[in-house]
């Protein structure tokens, strides 16, 4: 019971951890009004999830819906990779240590 536990609290603090990390990709995008027109530049970087959090609510209230559905579809695929990880922490450890 003890080995299970600590699969699991070591899991989620490893995948934690990770969040804090820059390596979830992030779509940014600078406007630029000039006389004859308007100019959209798009620039893939990568930050960690809290920093993710709080560019993509800054998105949903100052830019085009466009925008904000590429912050929600990058997202959940952020969030889907955390929770791989934390399954793939967990099964490996649970064989290491719980199935001896």
């Amino acid at each position: 019971m003890t080995r299970t536990l600590f699969v699991l609290i070591f899991s989620l603090v490893l995948t934690i951890l990770l969040a804090q990390l820059p390596i979830f990709p992030y779509l940014s995008e600078t406007r630029e009004i000039l006389e004859d027109g308007e100019n959209l530049y798009q620039m893939w970087s990568f930050v960690s999830m809290p920093s993710y959090y709080e560019n993509a609510r800054f998105a949903q209230s100052g830019w085009l819906d466009t925008t904000w559905n590429n912050y929600l579809i990058l997202g959940v695929i952020n969030h889907v990779g955390l929770i791989l990880v934390f399954f793939i922490v967990r099964g490996v450890l649970g064989k290491l240590f719980v199935e001896k």
